[in-house]
């Protein structure tokens, strides 16, 4: 079997590792670059499944830190230059924020180790795109989104409130359209930035929003994922041309 190829989330991982070791990149044979091969294995098993054999060992993963030198303005040599296209997007979103990367890596790595990858986290619909902190952060996200408890507690809390059920960005409601059919559906997103999140957190009811199933996909559509906000503005220009 084929070596996937590599991930945003193993690319965040990686690119934390070498700005933390740079300008001394440990050797292939090192400490520090096998506990790095295995920590990409585990997190395979969460993002990917099955792991073929030679997956992420020393030499890729050696390799992997030289093509992030072609792009580091410090390096004076070339490094690597048969790197991939999402090296240099991971490098232009994270490296001049190397603390901020440092935090999201660890944040992935906390949820290896979490209960909650014992369950079976759902996959991002076709027509989605995963986040620019990687798949891992993004399916966590549709897990807390789906959870059957708080989206109850959370069209409960708004029915009450608002004596309907409809889209908190477009207005829109099922069940004025659709009539007995669409009473009680709607979508719930979940608002948390997903550079946030971490195992231990626990979603509260007011970090959900309503949406109608159009709003809900157009947030996820394409990266950066979009704010309430944003996708709110893009509504009103919309609807005021």
């Amino acid at each position: 079997m084929k070596n996937p190829p590599w991930s945003r989330d193993e690319h965040i991982i990686t690119l934390s590792f070498y700005l933390k070791h740079t300008p001394n990149i440990p050797g292939k044979k090192s400490e520090e670059i096998r506990e790095l091969s295995r920590i990409l294995n585990l997190l395979q098993k969460y993002i990917g499944g099955d792991i073929p054999d030679g997956f992420r060992n020393e030499n890729g993963v050696y390799m992997k830190l030289m093509n992030f030198r072609r792009l580091d303005p410090a390096y004076k040599g070339v490094g690597l230059v048969n790197g991939n296209k999402d090296e240099e997007v991971v490098w232009n979103l994270y490296a001049s924020t190397p603390e901020k990367l440092y935090d999201l890596s660890q944040r992935i790595l906390s949820f290896t180790n979490s209960v909650l990858l014992q369950k079976k986290l759902p996959d991002l619909n076709d027509d989605e795109i995963e986040s620019n902190e990687g798949q891992l952060l993004s399916r966590i996200h549709r897990y807390y989104e789906r959870d059957a408890n708080l989206t109850k507690k959370k069209k409960e809390r708004f029915f009450s409130q608002n004596n309907a059920l409809y889209c908190e960005c477009c207005g829109f409601n099922f069940a004025e359209i659709y009539g007995e059919h669409g009473k009680g559906f709607i979508e719930c997103h979940h608002t948390k930035p997903l550079s946030e999140l971490k195992a231990e957190s626990i979603t509260k009811i007011s970090e959900l929003v309503l949406l109608c199933a159009n709003c809900h996909r157009m947030i996820h559509r394409h990266k950066p994922w979009l704010s309430i906000e944003e996708l709110k503005e893009k509504i009103m220009i919309k609807n005021n041309k």
